[in-house]
């Protein structure tokens, strides 16, 4: 195509030269903002169409044709006609009417200044309100639509609206909507796929009408960087914050004064940087204080460049002090040089710590603004160009070489544990962080006696075996965890039992604390707590209780993050549990055989607390001593420890560990294996007598011992007569039934009661129910005299051969063998 009028040629009037900006906008929508300037807009992917602000002309790279803004109308839509051009012009609202001036309209202005852009506030349907006109030079005129396609350079009486509306109220309600403070960096915004607003008039002008629009959502207020745009920045966050949003105000790190977000852009920050940044917790958060005010973001008197280089020298000052890196849930810590101790960068412990090293260093307080900078830019510098490293809570090692921090200010001692032998070491290969609540351990003196910890654990002598094999079992982070549950009646000291076990190897603000009331409350307590302690439980939800079974494993806890749908926050930990209360609150079966319970018997003589606390502080340094020396013993001693392979337990790298502490602290293995079966005896009953359906198996096969083969629903019939009175949660169909039978038959197999599905049999499910039978005795004769051909299968004195492949068998009615499972 041709240019009808040429790409130089005068298009006729001046105001229709200038108007190559709105009609460009009309017709081919909202320009490549990272390609576009001042002077220039871009169109497509690749900038390939370009219109001359100055000159009144386009052209199109692509196609090698161009013109002014008649030669873009026909081009576009195929009006060749001028008039029929002028015509669509003033249709669409583009041709300026001269014949009625107004006082407010722009009608004298310097010929020099044009049009630049136009942008619309719409309403919630797309309506037009008015129209926020940009001139070149920068000025700005609002307008609104007359009725009769032209414009009124007024808007007094109009409702006022956020710009961008449809496009905010289609967002959903947990996105990000980011406030800028002009229409061209939300249209900035917008071509990088988030969500952006402002509203009409610049700075200082927000009117609280907006305010309705953003209740229940969250907002980040990107300020700009001079005073009118954070005195701007407080008022919209104050009127936000009363209009129930959740509001933060976010300092773009690097932003020259008078500098934007279009700026922080052109300057390469990036849409996931800037994510990254509202989701770090050292942001600003609106507070409602009546005596907060701009001074808390900008003093007056300050130099800008002064403020943005004090930011930079408190990141030299911690690149200079601390060695940032980050973990595998990509948490930035900071390394004191100096004194090795690990803080997380987004703690208030670290912040503190950066605060008062700087004024101690150049006597001068860092403003709040460059703290918060400072911070960004540290994060940002941690987890991409930091290495990635190991952090641990208290413990850390594996393979028989473990570590334990003592958690003292000024120093990263701590003890290393070896097979044999341990000793205190100044700079410890682990690296730990120390949260808030975390208290310093005495350093450990060799050589005392455990004994005198149970002056304070109310712990049987029956069970001691297995509370000391807990507390090493503590110690050593790359095993399974086995749960510590305490019983016992009310006075018989649960509680100081449990503070002293886990004073002894986890001291800590809050030793007890009270049953968490989700599974994530739980996760966030493991991931600052080295041991989790609950005390007074009644209750466990089977959430929790599942969720205590994943702190004992290891694994991990997420949840999508508060302003990205597309990240996750993720919380991996592995963590001992201790539990306290007077009746069982482990009852399922899976959390059951990862626990250990002690049942804490009636004092006979009571003591008052402040001696006995007094003695338990005197004697600790002694009572670590003796755990550890125990602890190195047991290490050594582990390798000879064996269990028969038919009699290892679900915690068999616990089991293995007691006989070796046994061992050390001068008693039998077996003691150990003693107190350990008589516990999981103990736990399942419990975990039968807290199944309904359980309960009944056990009664159908102490009254029918020969065991029962049928369906399910002919089995819920007979399991009827047996249901427990007054039982409300008994399976009201045939795969409710099953899926309780599947539940309890680990319990039930331990006790002696076989429980398995059977296949399918004429197109039903067949279970069997009975009981389980041992396989020879090993002082049995493989071979049976040759005068007793006739002994049956019941009898103990059958040949192992003649026996089911099967460990075990059952009752004659219930001989089923692997393809029957495999069946099913």
């Amino acid at each position: 195509m041709k240019s009808q009028n040429g790409a130089n040629a005068p298009t006729g009037s001046a105001w229709l030269k200038s108007m190559i900006g709105p009609v460009a906008l009309y017709l081919l929508g909202e320009p490549n903002a990272a390609m576009s300037k001042p002077t220039e807009f871009r169109f497509g992917a690749h900038g390939s169409l370009s219109v001359d602000l100055e000159k009144g002309v386009w052209h199109s790279h692509e196609d090698g044709c161009g013109g002014g803004v008649l030669d873009l109308i026909a081009w576009k839509i195929g009006i060749t006609s001028r008039a029929e051009q002028m015509g669509w012009l003033e249709q669409q609202g583009l041709k300026e009417n001269q014949p009625v001036p107004y006082p407010e309209s722009p009608d004298v202005l310097p010929a020099s200044r044009r049009i630049s852009a136009c942008y619309d506030y719409t309403d919630e349907d797309g309506n037009d309100l008015f129209q926020v006109v940009r001139y070149e030079p920068k000025d700005f005129r609002q307008r609104r639509p007359d009725g009769k396609g032209g414009w009124m350079w007024s808007v007094k009486g109009v409702r006022q609206v956020p710009y961008r509306l449809p496009q905010l109220l289609d967002t959903p309600w947990d996105t990000p909507v980011f406030v800028v403070e002009g229409e061209k960096d939300v249209l900035r915004l917008e071509s990088l796929g988030l969500v952006a607003t402002c509203n009409a008039g610049g700075a200082g002008k927000w009117p609280s009408a907006l305010n309705k629009h953003f209740a229940r959502r969250h907002v980040v207020i990107l300020a700009d960087n001079d005073e009118p745009g954070r005195q701007h920045a407080d008022k919209v966050c104050r009127a936000l914050s009363q209009a129930e949003a959740e509001v933060r105000v976010l300092s773009l790190p690097g932003l020259l004064p008078k500098g934007d977000v279009s700026d922080w852009l052109d300057a390469g920050g990036t849409v996931e940087q800037l994510l990254q940044m509202v989701d770090a917790p050292c942001n600003h958060q609106f507070e409602d204080n009546d005596q907060q005010s701009v001074e808390d973001h900008f003093e007056l008197g300050d130099d800008a460049d002064e403020k943005q280089s004090q930011a930079s020298l408190l990141v030299k000052f911690v690149e200079q002090r601390f060695e940032l890196f980050h973990d595998q849930n990509k948490d930035v810590f900071a390394k004191d040089r100096t004194t090795g101790e690990v803080r997380d960068l987004a703690s208030l412990q670290f912040r503190d710590a950066l605060v008062a090293g700087f004024y101690s260093d150049s006597g001068k307080a860092p403003r709040d603004q460059s703290v918060r900078e400072a911070l960004s830019t540290l994060a940002g510098l941690g987890r991409f160009h930091g290495d990635r490293e190991e952090v641990n809570r208290r413990t850390a090692g594996a393979a028989g070489d473990y570590f334990l921090d003592l958690a003292v200010s000024g120093s990263s001692r701590a003890v290393r544990i070896r097979l044999g032998k341990w000793e205190i070491v100044e700079s410890p290969e682990a690296m730990f962080v120390r949260p808030e609540s975390m208290q310093p351990i005495p350093a450990p003196v060799p050589g005392g006696s455990i004994e005198q910890l149970w002056h304070v654990a109310n712990i049987p002598r029956g069970s001691r075996l297995l509370a000391l094999a807990w507390l090493i079992e503590c110690l050593r982070p790359d095993t399974p965890y086995p749960v510590l549950e305490l019983l016992g009646e009310q006075g018989s000291a649960k509680s100081t039992t449990q503070t002293a076990l886990r004073q002894l190897i986890d001291p800590n603000s809050c030793p007890l604390r009270s049953a968490p009331k989700s599974a994530e409350d739980l996760f966030i307590s493991a991931r600052v707590c080295a041991v989790v302690s609950l005390e007074n439980i009644s209750h466990l939800p089977a959430a929790t209780q599942d969720a205590m079974c994943v702190l004992a494993t290891g694994g991990g806890f997420a949840k999508r993050k508060l302003y990205s749908d597309a990240e996750e926050s993720v919380i991996s930990v592995k963590r001992p549990v201790v539990l306290n209360g007077i009746s069982a609150s482990v009852t399922a079966q899976d959390l059951v055989d990862r626990t250990i319970t002690i049942e804490t018997p009636v004092i006979s003589e009571r003591l008052e607390v402040t001696d006995l606390w007094r003695e338990y502080e005197a004697e600790r340094p002694c009572l670590l001593g003796a755990l550890l020396d125990i602890f190195a013993k047991a290490l050594e001693l582990a390798p000879q420890m064996h269990i028969p392979v038919d009699e290892r337990p679900r915690l068999v790298e616990f089991a293995r560990l007691g006989m070796a502490v046994a061992a050390a602290a001068g008693h039998e293995p077996e003691d150990f294996l003693h107190e350990f079966n008589s516990s999981r005896q103990e736990s399942l009953a419990r975990t039968i007598d807290a199944s309904p359906v359980a309960a009944a198996v056990v009664e159908l096969v102490e009254a029918r011992p020969q065991g029962v083969t049928a369906s399910v629903k002919e089995i819920l019939l007979i399991l009827e007569q047996y249901r427990p009175t007054g039982c409300d949660s008994w399976p009201r169909s045939a795969k409710g039934l099953g899926d309780a039978l599947r539940r309890a038959a680990p319990a039930l197999r331990q006790i002696g009661i076989e429980c398995k599905p059977l296949g399918k049999s004429g197109g039903t499910v067949k279970w069997g129910i009975g009981r389980k039978l041992s396989k020879q005795c090993p002082a049995s004769p493989d071979v049976l005299p040759g005068d007793h051909p006739e002994q049956d299968i019941g009898t103990c004195r059958t040949s192992s051969r003649q026996l089911s492949p099967d460990t075990t068998i059952t009752s004659p009615d219930m001989a089923f063998d692997e393809s029957d499972a495999e069946a099913f």
